[in-house]
């Protein structure tokens, strides 16, 4: 029979940071998900550097403790981790097909205003001084931003 592994105390803190970071990165990514879905694009912005900063903090955390560490948790810190970790993994999953449906919208937003834009163009715009119609007028690109 094997005795139990014992994570040294910097592993046991090391074990219970990276499950906190996991749920404030994981709280994080519902909230995101969350506006991103009612599609407040504007109160996106100032997560991406909370978010940025956590999701370093969490590979650093989780470099530190390693897969050792991770394989050495046991009991609490053990069930811990795995509920956080699924927890992380479901509301990244969940993160990333909202980001993508919001730009494939995006995108068809985009290209029906285009297709618009084309349409109206085709009509005569105005008369020349000849009284013929003139071509049409100089028109400026269009730029869309599709970072979110």
């Amino acid at each position: 029979m094997t005795a139990p592994k014992v994570l040294a105390p910097a592993s046991a803190d090391a074990a219970a940071e990276l499950a906190t970071l996991a749920g404030s990165l994981t709280d994080l990514l519902e909230r995101e998900t969350a506006l991103v879905r009612k599609m407040k694009i504007a109160e996106i912005a100032p997560l991406q550097a909370e978010k940025s900063q956590l999701t370093l903090r969490f590979q650093m955390a989780l470099g530190t403790l390693g897969a050792a560490g991770i394989a050495a948790l046991n009991g609490a810190a053990h069930s811990r981790w795995l509920a956080a970790g699924r927890r992380l993994t479901a509301a990244a999953t969940e993160n990333e097909r909202a980001l993508r449906i919001g730009r494939v919208a995006t995108e068809r937003l985009v290209a029906a205003v285009v297709t618009a834009v084309k349409q109206s163009r085709h009509a005569p715009t105005g008369y020349s001084a000849r009284r013929a119609v003139s071509p049409e007028p100089p028109v400026a690109g269009i730029a869309v931003d599709h970072r979110l």
